[in-house]
């Protein structure tokens, strides 16, 4: 058996099977780390271990019912602060607002900290990431989104530069830059990020007025629970999101995202609610997810027209491996913005379950020549 390090973060890490099976191992295993058993009748490919220790060394050893068996030895990253978000006053009632206090605990986390959130339901609004910082959602964690679309901040489309020449582009809408709310998780113009525990990111979309009138501007269009803008080495692991106002991840602009082991859910009759959206991104890793959706479960997009011309910025180098893509439109869908181009795409070892289509292109008039 072969086995693979996949990510090692501060307080958890990410392994991979590797062998020519599609999401599912060929035999049931257990797991133990420096002698102990601590996950057992495992059946995926891609497996996750959580509650380690900062810059700690481990000797990890897989065993599989059928005789087989693999070990590996991987150190967790060093942590300079640990930062307990629940000093910050939480109040995990699913009721109280928290959005002020977690953005407190994540504005002032020093370079290289952890933001630790405790297990409880802690409703909120839009957070703001900063750079060099992990977030851990322990295991019976909720951020619960609020329902009150006048809460959430507004991105805007696009900002004007002194010099009255340039502009940058920073809310959008289906691959135009449009007025947007901000997005439950946001990770803007920040590197070296990470989310990741056993918790959960629940949008909470499906209690509020998110899927009314869904082709209107309400205030702003609606926002996504997890977007990136000009963001580099980002990590998104192990964490239940769902519930999404429209596409669950989205990072745009970005350089190094690693999307490992979600669980992702929205109902199936919720609109635009797409599982992984890579828009204009380079050097994506999406692996071991599982994603149940409404619409396309994995889009590769770069913008419409104009954004397209403008930034022309392909999505580029990206590579799946061993995710479920589980009741979407698409399990992996080309476009339709796609003006800027799509290159150097890979996609192995993915169970398609009862998608309408496994691999769909989507083409349509007026998105350029860099589209093809």
């Amino acid at each position: 058996m072969k086995l693979a390090l996949v990510r090692a973060c501060t307080r958890s890490a990410c392994f991979e099977l590797q062998n020519n099976t599609c999401y599912t191992a060929p035999a049931p295993f257990r797991v133990q780390l420096n002698g102990q058993t601590v996950l057992e009748a495992c059946c995926t490919n891609v497996f996750s271990l959580f509650s380690l220790e900062p810059g700690k060394t481990y000797h990890l050893e897989v065993l599989a019912t059928d005789g087989d068996t693999g070990t590996l030895d991987f150190a967790t990253a060093a942590e300079s602060f640990f930062v307990d978000a629940s000093r910050y006053g939480l109040v995990n009632d699913g009721v109280t607002d928290n959005t002020a206090f977690l953005q407190a605990a994540l504005s002032t986390c020093p370079p290289g900290g952890t933001v630790y959130v405790p297990a409880g339901t802690y409703r909120t609004q839009s957070l703001f990431l900063c750079s060099n910082t992990t977030l851990y959602l322990e295991k019976g964690c909720t951020l619960l989104g609020g329902t009150d679309r006048r809460e959430y901040p507004i991105l805007p489309g696009v900002l004007p530069c002194a010099d009255e020449q340039h502009e940058a582009y920073l809310g959008g809408w289906e691959g135009n830059p449009l007025d947007c709310f901000a997005g439950l998780i946001n990770v803007i113009n920040a590197e070296n990020v990470t989310i990741t525990g056993e918790g959960c990111i629940n949008a909470n979309a499906d209690n509020g007025d998110w899927y009314q009138h869904i082709k209107v501007k309400l205030i702003a269009w609606r926002p996504r629970l997890f977007f990136t803008s000009k963001a580099k080495n980002v990590t998104l692991h192990g964490v239940e999101v769902c519930n999404s106002f429209s596409w669950t991840i989205h990072p745009t602009y970005s350089d190094g995202v690693n999307i490992l082991q979600l669980q992702i859910h929205n109902r199936a009759d919720s609109p635009n609610t797409d599982g992984i959206d890579p828009e204009s991104c380079k050097n994506v890793n999406i692996i071991g997810d599982y994603i149940h959706v409404g619409d396309d479960c994995i889009a590769l997009k770069s913008g419409k027209l104009f954004l397209g011309t403008v930034m022309h910025t392909p999505c580029e180098n990206v590579t799946i491996r061993n995710c479920n893509l589980n009741r979407g439109h698409g399990g992996l869908v080309i476009g339709s913005e796609m003006s800027g181009g799509v290159k150097n795409v890979v996609m192995t070892q993915c169970l398609m379950d009862h998608t309408d289509r496994g691999l769909r292109i989507k083409t349509r008039r007026g998105r350029g020549k860099n589209a093809v």
